[in-house]
């Protein structure tokens, strides 16, 4: 690590984090998308499998005109609800196993290591795995938080603003313990546990501006996937009025893969950036990586101990 990439490590405001979220996509942006392609093309696979499945089914069933809702028909909804399970779950599977890939290498070009496709899966290790369990762990306890959310609900009068007030702060907690724990589990290796642990002790020490910046990150989604997405949706509707859903449907998967392989990195850059720059405020970590430069450079940011500084 040389001492040009020591310098730059400092706190950075929202526009410098993005700023460098472009500037690393840019520099290493055959890795990323492949990694990106890796994570996303099983599950566009599936989806299209899963896709022709249903139209096989349904144009080899005979629905019974009289019947309320058709689509309820055993026949279809059984093997139906089978597949989108199990795409669900191997979605789940490999999306974790990507985005901890994903954050490694952004960690280490930040950081001023060698960002290759080989490293990024050789050096996460089995944290893909870590990751799924603190992601289970995570959502026990956003369950947990909306019980008593649900029984202060009954209370009469108050118990809708209260639950509104609380379903919010919920959904922004989930939201902030979800796109923290890869950094945290991929580069400090934490446990499951622990690793929820450590990503709220993380993101209260500043936890509007948290909020605020993966608000800013979910309208750059909307406006690169969802945008195009729901336009080319459209237009394949109007163009292809006459082709079947069918081939409209994996058009618009396609295109869906292509915009999410693009965007996908730059979000997990940009919040493995976010992770940093609160270590980096709140416990010196450029302090302590300048550091240990004299001695020998860490592996992984666990080398690097997490008490504050300040």
């Amino acid at each position: 690590m040389n001492a040009t990439n020591l310098l730059d490590l400092r706190p950075l405001s929202i526009g410098e984090l993005f700023d460098r979220t472009f500037r690393l996509f840019r520099r290493h942006f055959v890795t990323f998308i492949l990694i990106a392609i890796i994570m996303q093309l099983p599950v566009a696979v599936l989806q299209i499998a899963s896709a022709l499945l249903v139209n096989n089914l349904t144009n080899n069933i005979v629905f019974d005109p009289t019947a309320q809702n058709p689509f309820l028909n055993t026949e279809i909804l059984g093997p139906t609800l089978l597949v989108s399970f199990g795409i669900a779950f191997v979605s789940f599977i490999v999306t974790q196993v990507g985005m901890a890939a994903l954050t490694q290498a952004v960690a280490d070009s930040y950081l001023g290591r060698k960002v290759s496709f080989d490293n990024a899966f050789s050096r996460m290790g089995n944290t893909w795995f870590t990751l799924i369990l603190a992601s289970f762990v995570a959502g026990l306890f956003i369950f947990g938080l909306t019980i008593p959310i649900l029984l202060v609900s009954f209370i009469p009068c108050l118990g809708a603003l209260v639950a509104l007030v609380g379903f919010f702060f919920i959904g922004a907690i989930a939201s902030i313990l979800v796109s923290l724990l890869p950094p945290v589990v991929v580069l400090e290796r934490a446990g499951a546990l622990e690793a929820v642990k450590r990503a709220w002790t993380l993101s209260r020490l500043r936890f509007w501006w948290v909020l605020g910046y993966l608000v800013l990150l979910t309208i750059l989604t909307v406006v690169i996937i969802f945008g195009p997405s729901a336009v080319l949706g459209f237009a394949l509707g109007t163009m292809l009025g006459g082709t079947s859903i069918l081939v409209q449907s994996i058009v618009q998967q396609s295109a869906t893969l292509v915009l999410t392989a693009v965007f996908l990195p730059i979000r997990i850059a940009a919040i493995t950036l976010m992770y940093f720059d609160l270590r980096i405020r709140f416990e010196g970590f450029d302090l302590m990586v300048l550091a240990k430069a004299g001695e020998s450079a860490s592996n992984n940011a666990s080398d690097l101990p997490n008490q504050s500084l300040l």
